[in-house]
């Protein structure tokens, strides 16, 4: 069975939305998000198309593992070293690692 992910939908603001804060939990930039006004800034109640990348960001924490990430997104740990270009086990606090959808 073949899921279809969505690359783009709207989004309504709430009261105290900031872009920031929705680029990160749709996990997309601020290049990726359409404004109606063509202003950069949003407003409660306002509609927002959003358009979100093929991947997810993972932002590793002290006592991450390879092992244990993959283990948490369901993935294996040679495609998450591939999709990372990752030659070594080793990680760095802070580092961004990609979860691609598969």
């Amino acid at each position: 069975m073949k899921i279809n992910i969505a690359k783009e939908f709207y989004y309504r603001v709430r009261k105290g939305d900031e872009i920031n804060d929705i680029c990160q939990s749709m996990n997309t930039s601020r290049e990726n998000i359409a404004f109606d006004r063509g202003k950069p800034e949003i407003l409660p109640g306002e509609w927002i198309k959003v358009r979100v990348n093929d991947y997810m960001t993972h932002i590793v924490k002290p006592l991450d593992t390879i092992d244990k990430i993959a283990k948490r997104y369901d993935i294996s740990t040679e495609n998450l070293k591939k999709d990372n270009q990752l030659t070594t086990e080793k990680l760095y606090i802070g580092q961004l690692i990609k979860i691609y959808k598969r």
